[in-house]
């Protein structure tokens, strides 16, 4: 009976509410209104020597008059564009949140496409712009509702992401509007109709770009699979019927997988040119000896080419191929072609560890 008692005042005071655990008086102290019994603390006092005659207010507080109706300070902290996204950059002359994207519209929009679809989002599409359906954010929690909070139910929100044209050639630039937003109290069934915000516009926006940062990893961890598997080169000609070697592969592929193979044959790399699909290398042949010819790698090479400027082109186009042009601007010749083929075609083949650029 004795044990039945103290289970019954225990149970009855569960039930009776969570006063005694949090709350101001309770045993885990709410600090909430603490703020509001501050007290004036005593004025500073000018040490003996100086005046206070220069002393003047600089951002003067004004009272409030009564009947006035104060502002809250908003309590969520400014939420940043994150444009981290390869070729992006914030767009700050935009009215709503935006960025610049190197891209092309039709990338841009099946990009989109390929987001709003990943997060089973339904979305009304037109020339160059998007509306999305009610996206719901869910704060339901056992907690929240015995302890209470601030936060709303649930909050929706409407989004419109247009796309316009950048300031710089292939540039696109990427706008969205949050255009509808709702939130449902914990205390009622029914929504309620709040102004769209700038910040909820910013949240959805860095997580299209997030979504595209995810893809170029994703896509990057691809490449960087196949440079380590290497590729098959042949012998052949390029579409100016120059020698040239043919790639088993795609051009983004080869074009990385250059430098790579050709730095331990003694080429160094100046400079490029993505838009030509260049890149200039100066070529200084290995030295040749013993103890070189023993390493049985490719700095035991030497490849029997001139000293100097060398260019290297990666032709875009299927098929692709990989041509040098001699420091007398002249496309190498057949012969010289053969003689170094074997080499490069071991070296281009082969299974390497490429470090993440």
């Amino acid at each position: 009976m004795k044990y039945l008692t103290i289970i019954a005042l225990s149970s009855s005071a569960f039930l009776s509410g969570c006063s005694w655990l949090y709350s101001e008086n309770g045993l885990v102290h709410d600090s909430t209104n603490d703020y509001k019994k501050a007290k004036q603390t005593q004025p500073l006092k000018v040490p003996e020597g100086y005046s206070t005659d220069k002393i003047q207010n600089q951002y003067v507080v004004p009272n409030v008059a009564s009947g006035v109706r104060q502002v809250e300070t908003p309590e969520l902290p400014p939420l940043q564009i994150l444009s981290v996204g390869q070729g992006m950059r914030l767009n700050r002359s935009s009215a709503v949140p935006s960025i610049f994207w190197m891209t092309n519209f039709a990338h841009a929009e099946k990009s989109l496409q390929e987001f709003l679809e990943h997060k089973e989002l339904s979305y009304q599409s037109s020339e160059r712009s998007a509306t999305t359906d009610w996206q719901v954010q869910d704060n339901e929690a056992w907690w929240r509702s015995v302890f209470g909070t601030d936060l709303p139910r649930f909050v929706r929100s409407q989004y419109r992401v247009s796309f316009a044209s950048g300031e710089q050639p292939g540039e696109v630039a990427v706008l969205v509007e949050e255009i509808a937003l709702q939130k449902q109290p914990y205390d009622e069934d029914k929504w309620q109709t709040l102004t769209p915000t700038d910040r909820g516009a910013r949240a959805f926006l860095n997580e299209f770009i997030g979504y595209i940062d995810y893809l170029e990893r994703l896509d990057n961890a691809r490449k960087l699979q196949q440079l380590n598997q290497g590729f098959t080169v042949t012998l052949g000609r390029n579409s100016d019927s120059n020698a040239a070697l043919v790639a088993d592969t795609k051009f983004d592929i080869a074009w990385l997988k250059v430098p790579e193979v050709l730095a331990p044959f003694g080429f160094t790399l100046n400079d490029k040119d993505v838009s030509r699909a260049t890149y200039f290398f100066e070529f200084e042949a290995n030295e040749p000896g013993f103890f070189a010819s023993l390493v049985g790698d490719d700095e035991g090479v030497v490849l029997q080419l001139p000293k100097g400027p060398y260019q290297v082109v990666v032709q875009k186009q299927a098929p692709v191929t990989i041509s040098f042009i001699n420091p007398d601007g002249e496309p190498l010749s057949d012969g010289v072609m053969a003689q170094i083929f074997p080499h490069l075609a071991e070296a281009f083949g082969r299974q390497t560890r490429t470090k993440r650029r």
